[in-house]
């Protein structure tokens, strides 16, 4: 690989022309040769690593970039160094791990390598990204080391502890190690298929075989970790690009049979069919509910803005959603084809009504939107006729579990003699953001400043009258979170035009960032404030038995004790009746390798491992201490 270093250095640096000036090019340039460390292996992972970024999740400011140049690089040395054991680590790397142990080798990996040159914040961006990595690593040792497959409770509490751990840091972490796993996927698959031609030339295996292959277990461990948690931990940061090319390579992994079976219904590659359909049918209902909704003169009297969007429903979304009717009907998933998937094309129309006067209460607007949206369902309804398997879905009048609201209505498009089905979403803007950014989110405004004292409130009373010229509370929560978000420095015109233009991609693109990144920094808050996330393994007595662990999720300020009563419940292994600690049971419990008091009343906090093994292989209570072979 090391001899693509300069071509893959271009290709970014290419990437790299329409976001930075030249100078910024030339800083993350020397980041990356600085991270490397003459190694041009490394040059070359680091300059992928960086485009996945650039491209995928449109991250562009330099710290971000240059963070991910030094995070990449650790972690290939971490790596190698595993491999062999005859190489040396750098004399502060080798210090942080005697001083921090070894749980901290992706932190300590950092010590030395020079990040300090390109920032303090990029220094931070790279703490946070390896102190996530350590929590992975903690994840696959103790949950998923028992089964390839993780189950849903698993993969929440997982997400809930990546979130809970990065509270204070870093949005870009979450990103960075989002972007590692679809660097991880891409790089198995590049050897999966450089190991299928090697076979193919070098014996007489026959194609039926070849596409037969099994995947191995990392390839599996790395496609469930990004369906269940880099996945949607892309879609709350308002990544969706990220999150669909995460499902993508995990899906093709998964089930390649399967992902080609549903390609081929989307079109794939033939767009003389397919393909061209959907763009056809998509593009005219989404032309024609444009003219209908703008001229139709009581809806827009009564409205600040609408907007239509429109969209193709990805393969792994029609992929479950093929299953769960499979499952409904009873009939097999291949007797479906594009055709009886009434919303694979949609349209989402949003709104805000304007306020009849200017002191109209916020709950009588909200009333009247929703209203409206059954009066847009009528002009649907009136220009696309109701089928024989049309949908209608009240989520306004009956909302989700989870707050969501919206109403769903599906017909069908003639399109060269044949009748494509779509589906219409309509909801106001306060409902798009609920549906987009969670309930918390939504609400936040409430509560914001509720825990500060009366001159914090009073504060915030006087900021949300200073914003009286607002159309809503919304729009003044919009901005703030626009305020926190958004570099400051891009808010000035630039000089020139290059530069101008880079600076108004890069607002773009913060402005649409900013509302997830403030729902996701709420949702940190609530966990943090309310929950402890702990690893729990448990160790059976008989010899070669498999050990069981999860992630438990356990209310603020619980103990270590707590965390077992619950593990008693959970693990097959433990039939101690919760007699645990009276001096009679054959299991001792201990907190990140140290032994526990006789009560277990340690107080818990995010990222604990509470590690429960048969007392008889302890290996020194005097050191309070086990044996580190039972963490792996």
């Amino acid at each position: 690989q090391s001899r693509f270093a300069p071509m893959k250095l271009r290709k970014l640096q290419h990437d790299l022309n329409t976001h930075l000036s030249s100078k910024e090019i030339d800083t993350v340039v020397s980041a990356i040769h600085t991270a490397a460390g003459g190694d041009f292996k490394k040059v070359a992972g680091a300059s992928d690593f960086c485009s996945i970024l650039v491209n995928s999740l449109e991250i562009t400011d330099v710290p971000a970039l240059c963070a991910s140049a030094f995070h990449y690089s650790s972690l290939v040395a971490v790596r190698e160094r595993e491999l062999d054991s005859d190489m040396e680590c750098s004399l502060e790397e080798h210090k942080c791990i005697q001083h921090a142990g070894s749980d901290a080798k992706y932190l300590c990996a950092l010590a030395g390598s020079g990040i300090e040159s390109f920032g303090t914040h990029a220094v931070k961006i790279a703490l946070d990204a390896a102190r996530l990595k350590s929590m992975e690593t903690l994840a696959s040792e103790v949950v998923v080391a028992r089964n390839a497959a993780l189950d849903s409770q698993d993969a929440r509490n997982l997400r809930s502890l990546l979130l809970s751990v990065n509270e204070e840091g870093d949005w870009r972490a979450l990103a960075i190690r989002s972007a590692a796993c679809l660097y991880r996927l891409e790089g198995l698959e590049a050897h999966r298929s450089l190991s299928s031609s090697s076979t193919t030339t070098t014996t007489t295996t026959t194609p039926k075989a070849t596409r037969a292959r099994v995947q191995t277990l990392e390839e599996s461990r790395a496609s469930q970790e990004a369906l269940h948690i880099y996945a949607p931990l892309a879609a709350r940061l308002g990544m969706f690009r990220l999150k669909t090319e995460l499902e993508d390579a995990a899906f093709r992994t998964l089930y390649p049979h399967s992902h080609a079976f549903v390609s081929a219904l989307c079109g794939g590659e033939n767009t003389n069919s397919v393909g061209e359909g959907m763009k056809s049918v998509l593009d005219d209902i989404t032309n024609q509910m444009k003219r209908v909704v703008q001229e139709d003169c009581t809806f827009m009297e009564n409205i600040d803005n609408v907007s239509v969007m429109a969209r193709v429903k990805e393969p792994y979304s029609v992929w479950r959603k093929i299953l769960k009717m499979s499952k409904e009907s009873n009939k097999p998933v291949r007797s479906f084809s594009i055709l009886d998937v009434p919303d694979a094309v949609a349209l989402r129309v949003v709104f805000s009504a304007r306020k009849l006067t200017p002191d109209e209460p916020d709950a009588t607007t909200q009333r009247r939107e929703r209203e409206m949206c059954y009066y847009v369902l009528e002009l649907c309804t009136r220009n696309w006729p109701e089928t024989s398997d049309s949908r209608f879905k009240d989520y306004v009048k009956n909302p989700k579990e989870n707050g969501y609201q919206s109403l769903h209505y599906s017909s069908r498009k003639r399109w060269r003699g044949t009748e494509w089905p779509f589906e219409v979403q309509i909801r106001s803007r306060d409902m798009h953001r609920v549906a987009e950014y969670g309930v918390a989110a939504h609400w936040s405004y409430k509560r914001n400043d509720i825990d500060g004292d009366s001159s914090s409130r009073a504060a915030a009373a006087a900021r949300l009258a200073r914003s009286s010229s607002e159309s809503s509370v919304e729009e003044w929560r919009m901005k703030q979170a626009m305020r926190s978000y958004v570099d400051p420095e891009i808010m000035e015109p630039a000089q020139h035009l290059g530069d101008e233009f880079r600076r108004q991609r890069k607002l773009e693109r913060d402005q649409t960032l900013a509302p997830y990144l403030e729902a996701l920094s709420g949702a940190q808050t609530d966990m943090t404030r309310e929950n402890v996330f702990v690893f729990v393994s448990v160790r059976a007595p008989a010899a070669n038995a498999p050990t069981e662990g999860t992630v438990l999720s356990l209310p603020r300020g619980s103990r270590v004790l707590d965390a077992i009563r619950v593990a008693e419940k959970w693990s097959s292994t433990l039939e101690s009746g919760g007699n645990l600690y009276d001096g009679r049971n054959s299991f001792v419990a201990l907190r990140n390798g140290l032994r526990t008091s006789a009560m277990g009343s340690e107080r818990l906090d995010n990222g604990d491992v509470v590690s429960i093994f048969p007392s008889a292989e302890l290996v020194s209570s005097k050191k309070r201490s086990v044996n580190p072979h039972y963490f792996q």
